[in-house]
């Protein structure tokens, strides 16, 4: 299905530059074989200038065929506008299909936005976490909020084993282990940094809110275990078995490249703290 992108150009330069700084190289290369860029309504060569004010449209083939069928159920969506979705992905649902486990959040948005509809995941959830995701509609869109982590701000609930006496930062390399898909603390692993704040004890428990400054697979799990506070419900990293892993991302924000504002949105912590 031929789509179409359009967006002023905001600075001079050439065409090639601005179009790349509006879409990332991936997307550009493949313009090269099966896209059409107008100037004005004109086609320019790509070495050509173009100035402030100008209007570049993209044409492009959307291949929307799809190996996972759609999941006829409707997502949680917690916001909408013309290019992003901020939705609701529940404890123990993928976030994206495998083919152990073909069932997954991404099925449903595609359902929900149509055949026609772009699907671009922007910050993916563990199985086990629950909580608010961001998803573009087009490619333009994902574009403009790359990279994720410098776009994209999010706050975790988590709720661990023990009493954590106060606030802290953990600044511990992980690495995948070899023997299986679990992450490990290591010296030669990728740099990883965690914060956590205490907002309560229950019991004998604490929940913590936890922000990232990296973004690292497992990263809150891990490094929760490694200061021997698990989090419950976590029994692959350590935790006491429970219905749920008690860790939800509560809290997003973006700043809209198109409506020039921050957007801000936030959930309560579903976690049924009394019986755990």
């Amino acid at each position: 299905m031929k789509k179409k992108l359009e967006f002023i150009v905001e600075q001079e330069d050439t065409l090639k530059n601005v179009v790349l700084q509006k879409i990332g190289k991936k997307f550009y290369k493949k313009l090269r074989f099966s896209g059409e860029i107008y100037v004005n309504e004109k086609i320019t060569r790509r070495d050509e200038l173009v100035y402030n004010g100008d209007l570049i449209s993209i044409f492009y083939e959307e291949n929307n065929e799809d190996c996972w069928p759609v999941i006829k159920k409707m997502p949680k969506v917690i916001y909408e506008d013309k290019h992003y979705l901020v939705v609701y992905k529940e404890a123990n649902l993928l976030t994206i299909p495998t083919k152990a486990e073909p069932i997954s959040l991404y099925q449903m948005l595609k359902f929900y936005l149509g055949p026609n509809g772009h699907v671009s995941i922007l910050n993916r959830l563990d199985k086990e976490t629950s909580g608010l995701l961001m998803v573009a509609k087009d490619r333009l869109s994902a574009n403009l909020l790359s990279p994720v982590k410098e776009h994209i701000k999010r706050k975790y609930y988590a709720l661990v084993e023990g009493i954590v006496e106060k606030d802290g930062m953990i600044n511990s390399k992980i690495s995948k282990s070899k023997d299986s898909n679990l992450r490990i603390i290591s010296d030669n692993g990728k740099e990883a940094m965690t914060f956590y704040k205490v907002l309560k004890h229950i019991g004998g428990n604490t929940l913590l809110e936890v922000t990232l400054l990296t973004g690292r697979t497992h990263q809150i799990r891990v490094h929760l275990k490694s200061i021997k506070h698990p989090i419950i419900g976590d029994v692959l990293y350590g935790g006491k078995s429970y219905k749920r892993m008690c860790l939800e991302s509560y809290f997003l924000s973006f700043y809209c490249p198109y409506e020039k504002k921050l957007n801000e949105f936030m959930i309560e912590c579903d976690f049924d703290e009394k019986n755990i």
